[in-house]
């Protein structure tokens, strides 16, 4: 992974503040992952692409995460610190072979890869999630067959629930990063629950709050020393932080 200097990474911010968040993180990714390229960024599963995002936070704020959220029994705010590392430990996918994989249930034999960020994308204009993750299936079977004879890949629908639900279950399994749960307990009224960890949102955020600090800090400097945008970018984070401090700041 390529690693980002404060311009590359504030021009990124920049390219990205009026696009969807899945634009955003593609696009981040797209750059710290030159030998990938944007084809191959959207074609990761979303297992591998958090995976990624997840490394470039670590390599860009260090691996403490620290968050909150609301307890969906009593509203009450609750805070959770987690290391980038209790994830990443779950499963090293970045050295993971192909996408194609099969799986046999009752009679059935299904050919599947694991849903990329496209496949996620389309799903998610389907107001029905019923629908959503038909329609995710639909995109991820390669091939069926029933008792030994293949079928239209077209015919999805005449899945049971209880084998679409297997292969769900299965392509969890097989991209573990996929859907990041951390189970919290309300200090407030004790109720647990398990709330979903989005590395997207989360990354993004923190490059915003970091882009407006940096530009603030460039103006000051701008206006202190007289130097361009460009030169200040190009001063390590503690020669700025040093400047900074000697003009009362």
């Amino acid at each position: 992974m390529k690693a980002l200097t404060a311009e590359e990474l504030l021009n990124a911010w920049e390219q990205g503040i009026h696009q969807p968040l899945l634009q955003r993180v593609l696009m981040l990714l797209a750059v710290t992952l030159p030998d990938v390229g944007a084809d191959g960024v959207m074609k990761c599963s979303i297992g591998q692409r958090d995976y990624h995002l997840l490394k470039l936070r670590q390599q860009l704020f260090g691996t403490e995460l620290q968050n909150a959220t609301h307890c969906p029994n009593c509203q009450a705010q609750v805070e959770w610190i987690n290391s980038t590392t209790d994830f990443l430990d779950q499963a090293d996918i970045s050295e993971q072979e192909g996408n194609r994989h099969v799986i046999d249930i009752d009679e059935y034999r299904l050919h599947f890869r694991l849903p990329n960020s496209i496949d996620i994308d389309v799903a998610t204009q389907l107001n029905a999630n019923a629908q959503a993750v038909q329609l995710l299936i639909s995109r991820c079977l390669l091939s069926v067959e029933y008792a030994g004879e293949e079928l239209d890949v077209d015919q999805h629908q005449a899945l049971p629930d209880a084998v679409a639900q297997q292969l769900g279950k299965q392509i969890e399994r097989l991209d573990p990063l996929s859907d990041i749960r951390i189970q919290l307990c309300c200090p407030e009224c004790s109720h647990q629950w398990d709330a979903l960890f989005d590395i997207s949102s989360f990354l993004w955020k923190e490059i915003n709050s970091w882009a407006e600090q940096m530009l603030q800090n460039i103006h000051r400097l701008a206006a202190a020393y007289g130097w361009s945008e460009r030169e200040i970018l190009r001063l390590s984070p503690v020669r700025r932080q040093l400047y900074l401090g000697m003009i009362g700041q």
